[in-house]
């Protein structure tokens, strides 16, 4: 089975952002700093780092177990269930006010980052339709690779750039 969101350590990614909230492209990193396994689930540590005229950066933890992938936190909004474990196509869930729904496992995306086949869509719709969508991918191997989110509030994308491995930290050395 596929994995769309591999929890390996010391793993980063770069994000392109745009949204309607304010001007210009924002870089966001998600770093993956440690993975835990725990019974039967995994959590990872996670670190974002959004970029725009300055830096913020936040922690946070992302969990596996028998039946959810969720994040504590995600750039476009708080945290969220990404999908059911296994994904499959068809399955979907309510996270009130908004309800999710795996569309596809055979997408096809084309981004900076590269061609990507046999994607996950995944197709929320804010506030039951109400309040907009938000369309998010996952490719296999790789994990979460682009976000259109258009809700009556803000319209903003979310693509991945690159990934690699998270920069050692640098030694303060003595004077």
């Amino acid at each position: 089975m596929a994995d769309y969101f591999p929890l390996k350590e010391k793993t980063r990614f770069e994000y392109k952002f745009t949204s309607t909230e304010f001007d210009g492209t924002a870089r966001v990193l998600i770093d993956i700093l440690s993975v835990k396994k725990k019974a039967a689930k995994t959590v990872a540590e996670a670190r974002m780092i959004f970029e725009l005229r300055d830096s913020h950066t936040t922690q946070y933890l992302i969990t596996r177990d028998a039946k959810w992938l969720t994040t504590a936190d995600g750039v476009i909004i708080g945290g969220r269930r990404e999908f059911p474990l296994p994904p499959k196509e068809g399955v979907k869930w309510d996270e009130y006010p908004d309800s999710s729904e795996v569309v596809s496992l055979s997408d096809k995306v084309s981004i900076k980052a590269g061609k990507f086949a046999s994607c996950m869509k995944v197709v929320t719709m804010l506030g039951g339709g109400d309040a907009g969508k938000s369309v998010r991918y996952y490719a296999p191997g790789v994990g979460y690779i682009l976000e259109e989110y258009n809700g009556e509030d803000k319209t903003c994308e979310l693509e991945l750039l690159a990934v690699s491995q998270v920069p050692e930290e640098k030694k303060k050395g003595r004077k």
